[in-house]
């Protein structure tokens, strides 16, 4: 998926506690479905509460997972795996986590009314970018996106990982993102080819156009900036 907030921060948030690798779409989606009622049932309500569950389900099915992935120790399973295919679950399957994230970020952000008179044919074209704010440290992560014709693409991580995806216009300052394919570990987890996601432009800045995405019955908001 294309422009998610606090995707990074999820991941993260998860990474902090170990660093191995596991495999199995079903297992993850087992996981994380324990993940989830942990969060309800513990009345979470930041991300920076989310670990505790997270512990909770990785310690309470230790032998469960060391027996499926048939390894000795947790420490020979990876970490950014994991975390990937977990936050993945969670956000398309656990409505409770996404609404906790969505309240905290518009705790955070100052709310944007849609701007008057406002244009969007130069975001039809051209070169732009994001951040991802990371927990503990000081630069975000930058996504650089290219938007030519209806292809859309995201490079990430200096360049080392993609998401490829089709722009498609409704009206002025609508639009759709239709995901194809990525390599990214948490980007091709969360979408498969055909996903769409749901886009409003609200302002076209001097440096950057504000982006409102819907998901699920969430909103979040997005700040594409403009290349100089």
């Amino acid at each position: 998926m294309a422009t998610t907030p606090n995707v990074k921060l999820l991941l993260c948030t998860f990474l902090g506690f170990l660093s191995f690798q596991v495999h199995g779409q079903d297992f993850y989606e087992k996981l994380s479905k324990k993940l989830c009622r942990c969060l309800e049932r513990e009345k979470v309500e930041t991300s920076d509460q989310m670990p505790l569950c997270y512990e909770q389900i990785l310690f309470g099915n230790m032998e469960e997972i060391k027996k499926h992935y048939q390894v000795a120790s947790l420490n020979d399973i990876n970490a950014e795996a994991l975390g990937s295919k977990l936050a993945a679950q969670l956000l398309k399957h656990c409505d409770y986590a996404l609404k906790v994230l969505a309240k905290e970020e518009k705790q955070e952000k100052k709310t944007v009314t849609k701007q008057a008179n406002l244009t969007c044919k130069d975001l039809r074209s051209g070169d732009f970018y994001y951040l991802n704010e990371i927990p503990n440290q000081q630069v975000p992560d930058t996504t650089h996106v290219t938007i030519s014709g209806n292809i859309f693409l995201e490079r990430m991580k200096g360049g080392r990982t993609f998401s490829l995806l089709n722009i498609e216009w409704k009206d002025n300052c609508h639009f759709v993102l239709v995901f194809k394919e990525s390599n990214d570990p948490l980007k091709k987890e969360l979408s498969k080819p055909g996903d769409e996601y749901v886009y409003e432009v609200m302002t076209n800045g001097p440096k950057s156009f504000v982006l409102k995405l819907f998901w699920k019955k969430e909103e979040f908001q997005i700040e594409l900036f403009k290349t100089d």
